[in-house]
């Protein structure tokens, strides 16, 4: 059972990684690869960011 969760697993993240990259490819022709690239960086960034206050927080109330 646990070899099917793992084949599971892994097509979804195949699908997944292979829609994204659709995706991305069709969002970069539209608005500009160097645009989405500033956009992608900075989403990261604050995604970064934001996990580390909240990792912060969480750590020192002792949760």
């Amino acid at each position: 059972m646990d070899t099917l969760k793992l084949a599971i697993t892994v097509v979804e993240g195949i699908v997944a990684f292979a829609a994204v990259l659709l995706i991305g490819d069709y969002i970069g022709y539209k608005f500009g690869r160097m645009r989405l690239a500033t956009y992608t960086l900075f989403t990261v960034l604050g995604i970064i960011i934001l996990f580390a206050i909240y990792a912060a927080i969480n750590l020192n109330l002792g949760n």
